[in-house]
């Protein structure tokens, strides 16, 4: 590893572990704003594939996009676990690039698939790769902060996490319809606009190999256990019940972020498409309301990482999951969400959003045992992907047969869950000190 100052810091006033270059740690930052929004962005543009691409009728599409989430989803809970022990024993960079390139080829061959069967052919491509990013990447946002800026830190990385999305949202949200306007069918506009995003994809993560060497926590000389053995150990964390906690807020705030992506982006197309516009058009009105549930998530990361780091982690969670749950649950019973009077909502739905993935994130790297970060980043990882099954499994199949607020309230619900047990948590355990 590069022997770095002491005081490497970023920004000012973002304190790096002893080691890392000011290079490696601004690539964690390019990290944050590429990563993680390219695993956002295939669930929003969906629904223009399903409605204008494979003209899959809309009565269908909430159980079509939910077998979807769930194919991904079980290759997530399959692989993060590994994945994050992997970077314990070849290095967080190589697994997080691979995350990259993969993800990439996945997101570029997407629109091609000409059946649901074919989207399900590539989409397991494209969750291998997601896997391995999301695995890299918690890990490396564990690795790197000084424990006096952690929950600055992470939400410096919640703050370009939403910009990316935004900027990927607003490129995929509207590069269709540019196409459609400059005289491409619909085919071929989804196409070209996939194909970008991929090699946009493919070209952050040649900057992130690059830009994290000599940065690598996870590449040692000395020898390393057994794979099974740090699964193993990531999972046993858990007896730590700041940890257990952690890995619950895990299952809901990671289901949370697809159910957004996914059920937003669908609820709002089909409003469209009702109202009389054209896929690309209705695309375009989707993304509208999903830039003011980010903006809202963006503005407000900067103020919960102040707070994360002045007040004890578990009670910060307990605030954050429910403001989540707030959110979810009014965005859910709202009659017209994607109305004048829906912003409200929207903007609460952004602050729940952040506010349980950034307590959460800054709660498991306060207490992981740096001998086994990787791993137990990994099973947070894999408690992510339960969630999001489920939210995305049993919100679809809630969609189409109930109401589209349905998979809201079902993670509202969830997150009040975890909030009483973060409770009991802080009761049982008070105090600030680790408890590894």
């Amino acid at each position: 590893m590069t022997q770095a100052t002491q005081d490497t810091r970023l920004l000012g006033y973002l304190w790096l572990q002893p080691g890392f270059s000011t290079m490696n740690g601004y690539t964690l930052l390019w990290a944050c704003l590429t990563g993680i929004p390219f695993l956002v962005v295939i669930n929003f543009i969906q629904p223009y594939i399903l409605s204008a691409m494979l003209d899959v009728p809309m009565e269908m599409q909430g159980s079509v996009s939910a077998r979807l989430a769930v194919l991904h989803e079980f290759i997530m809970i399959a692989l993060t676990g590994p994945a994050g022990a992997l970077a314990d024993r070849i290095g967080r960079r190589r697994v997080l690039t691979s995350g990259y390139i993969i993800a990439a080829a996945g997101l570029a061959v997407y629109p091609w698939a000409e059946s649901v069967d074919g989207l399900i052919m590539i989409r397991v491509v494209y969750a291998i790769g997601a896997a391995m990013l999301v695995s890299g990447y918690s890990v490396l946002i564990a690795d790197y902060p000084r424990e006096k800026s952690r929950g600055a830190f992470v939400a410096i990385g919640g703050v370009l996490n939403g910009l990316g999305i935004l900027m990927l949202i607003a490129l995929g949200g509207n590069l269709p319809k540019w196409l459609v306007d400059a005289g491409y069918s619909a085919v071929d506009a989804g196409r070209l606009a996939m194909l970008v995003i991929g090699i946009a994809c493919a070209v952050a993560g040649v900057f992130v190999y690059l830009g994290f060497k000599g940065g690598d926590p996870g590449v040692h000389d000395e020898a390393k256990p057994p794979l099974l053995a740090l699964l193993r150990k990531g999972f046993g964390a858990a007896r730590n019940p700041r940890i257990a906690v952690a890995y619950a807020s895990a299952f809901t705030a990671r289901g949370d972020v697809v159910v957004i992506g996914t059920y937003v982006s669908l609820w709002g197309t089909q409003v469209g498409i009702r109202e009389g516009l054209s896929g690309a058009d209705a695309l375009q009105q989707a993304m509208i309301i999903f830039a003011v549930i980010q903006s809202a998530a963006l503005f407000t990361a900067p103020l919960i990482g102040i707070l994360n780091d002045k007040i004890n982690r578990v009670t910060a969670l307990i605030l954050g999951m429910g403001v989540a749950a707030l959110g979810y649950l009014a965005f859910g019973l709202h009659d017209d969400p994607f109305g004048g009077a829906g912003i409200g909502v929207a903007v609460l739905l952004g602050i729940g959003q952040i506010s349980a993935i950034l307590a959460g994130t800054t709660l498991v790297g306060q207490e992981a045992d740096p001998n086994i970060t990787g791993a137990t980043l990994g099973v947070w990882s894999f408690c992510g992907a339960i969630g999001t099954l489920i939210g995305s499994y049993f919100g679809g199949m809630l969609y189409d047969l109930w109401t589209p607020g349905a998979p809201f309230l079902l993670m509202g619900a969830l997150n009040v869950l975890v909030m009483f047990a973060a409770i009991w948590c802080r009761i049982k355990f008070p105090g600030n000190e680790c408890l590894q």
